[in-house]
C-alpha cells in the first residue's frame, strides 16, 4: 500500500531530508580513513600493481552484477530495507577487511563490499530527490542540497584522512578497520528514515521481465541517455588512475609519512570544486561537463611528460575536477527522469560507470606495473575521444 504523503508537513520533509544527508555523508567518508595508504597495506601483504587492478576489477564486477538488480528491487519493494542491511553489511566486512593476510582474503572482501554497496547505491540520491521536490518543487533545493552534501563529504574525507593517516603510523589495519564506525552510525540513521517515494508498479508477473522493463524505461529516452553518458566519463576519468597516486607520491621521493598529505590536497581541491560549481548552476550542461574535462587532461599529460616533486602535486587537480563535475552531473541526470526511478537510473549509472571501469581499471594498473606515468598516458588516450563525442552530444541536446 503506498503511503499517503498529502498531509505530511514540510517540517516533517525537512527532518527526514537532514537524517538522510547525515547518512549520506558518512557512509560516504567511511573509506577515507584508509585510502590514502591502502596501496601500501596491499603491497605489505604481497601485492603488486597488477594484483590490485585484478582486486579492484572483481569488486567492480561484483557490484556490477548486483547494482541494477538491487535498484529495482529497492524502487520495487522496500528502499529502506536496503540501506540498513548495505550499510551495517559494509561496516562488518570492513572490520573483516583489516584481517587480511593475503591477496585472497583481500579478494574476499572487496567482493563482500560490493554485495553490500549494491543495496544501498542510489537509495540515498532517491532519497534525497524525493524529500527535495517535496519542500521545493521548483528543483532548486535539489541542486543545491546536492552541492552542498558533496563539499561537506571533501571537507569530512579531508578529516577522515588526516585521522586515518596518523593511525596508521601505529597501525595500518586499524585504519581499514575504524571504516566500521560511520558505516555502522550510518545503518543505525537509516533505521530512523522515511522512504516517502512511490513504489515503481510491476509491469510484468515475471521479477526478470518487470526489472529488465524498468530498464528500458530507464534508458528509453534520448536525452536521459546522453546525460547518462556524460556522468559516467565525468566520474570515471577521475577514478581509474587514483590507485597510482601513492606510488607516484613514493617515486618521487615523498616520505610515506607524509604521503596522506597529498590525498588531504586531493580533498581539499574537492571542496574548492565543489563550491565553485555552486557558480555554475546557471551554465549549460555541456559547460559543466567540457571545463572540468579539459583541466583533468591538461594535468594529466603535463606528468606524463615529466613527473617531478613538484609536478606531482598536479595530481591534486583530479580533486578539483571531480569536485566540479559530480554534482552537477548527477544533478542532470537526475532531473531527467520521474522519482519512481530514481534509485534505478542511479543504479544504472553506477552499473555504466563499472563496466567502464572493469577493464580499465585492470589496464591502467597493469600500465603502471611497466612504468605509473604510463597509466596516466592510457586515461588521456582512451577518454579523451569519448568525452568529444560526449561534449557533441550534450551541444546538440541543448541546440534543441
Amino acid at each position: 500500500m503506498e503511503q499517503n504523503t498529502q498531509f505530511i508537513s514540510k517540517e516533517i520533509y525537512h527532518k527526514n531530508l537532514k537524517l538522510v544527508v547525515l547518512e549520506t555523508i558518512l557512509t560516504s567518508i567511511g573509506a577515507g580513513f584508509s585510502v590514502a595508504t591502502i596501496t601500501v597495506f596491499w603491497n605489505s601483504i604481497g601485492m603488486n600493481q597488477t594484483d590490485i587492478g585484478f582486486v579492484q576489477m572483481a569488486f567492480t564486477i561484483a557490484i556490477c552484477l548486483l547494482d541494477i538488480p538491487m535498484g529495482y528491487i529497492a524502487d520495487r519493494f522496500n528502499r529502506k530495507a536496503l540501506n540498513i542491511i548495505g550499510d551495517i553489511g559494509v561496516a562488518l566486512v570492513f572490520a573483516l577487511y583489516a584481517f587480511s593476510k593475503n591477496m585472497y582474503m583481500a579478494l574476499l572482501s572487496e567482493c563482500l563490499l560490493g554485495l553490500f554497496m549494491a543495496m544501498t547505491n542510489g537509495v540515498d540520491q532517491s532519497f534525497i530527490k524525493t524529500n527535495c521536490d517535496k519542500i521545493d518543487e521548483t528543483g532548486e533545493l535539489f541542486k543545491k542540497v546536492n552541492i552542498k552534501i558533496h563539499t561537506v563529504r571533501y571537507i569530512a574525507m579531508i578529516i577522515v584522512t588526516i585521522v586515518g593517516g596518523f593511525i596508521a603510523k601505529y597501525s595500518i589495519r586499524l585504519s581499514i578497520g575504524i571504516s566500521f564506525i560511520p558505516y555502522f552510525v550510518g545503518g543505525i540513521i537509516a533505521f530512523k528514515i522515511y522512504d516517502y517515494s512511490d513504489k515503481l508498479e510491476s509491469k510484468h508477473c515475471n521479477p526478470l521481465k518487470d526489472m529488465v522493463h524498468s530498464i528500458k524505461e530507464v534508458l528509453e529516452e534520448k536525452d536521459t541517455r546522453i546525460y547518462l553518458f556524460s556522468y559516467i566519463l565525468g566520474k570515471e576519468i577521475t577514478h581509474s588512475q587514483i590507485w597510482v597516486f601513492t606510488p607516484l607520491l613514493i617515486m618521487v621521493g615523498v616520505p610515506i609519512e607524509i604521503v596522506s598529505s597529498g590525498w588531504i590536497l586531493n580533498y581539499i581541491m574537492q571542496v574548492i570544486g565543489s563550491k565553485l560549481s555552486e557558480k555554475m548552476i546557471k551554465f549549460k550542461t555541456s559547460s559543466k561537463f567540457a571545463i572540468p574535462i579539459l583541466i583533468e587532461i591538461c594535468w594529466m599529460i603535463v606528468l606524463v611528460i615529466n613527473t617531478n616533486i613538484v609536478t606531482i602535486w598536479l595530481f591534486a587537480l583530479n580533486g578539483f575536477v571531480h569536485g566540479l563535475i559530480e554534482g552537477n552531473m548527477a544533478t542532470s541526470l537526475q532531473e531527467s527522469v520521474k522519482n519512481e526511478i530514481q534509485t534505478s537510473i542511479m543504479s544504472v549509472a553506477s552499473t555504466g560507470a563499472r563496466l567502464l571501469y572493469i577493464p580499465l581499471v585492470y589496464f591502467i594498473n597493469y600500465l603502471g606495473n611497466t612504468k605509473l606515468q604510463l597509466a596516466l598516458l592510457g586515461v588521456v588516450c582512451l577518454f579523451l575521444p569519448m568525452c568529444i563525442i560526449s561534449y557533441m552530444n550534450l551541444r546538440k541536446l541543448e541546440g534543441k
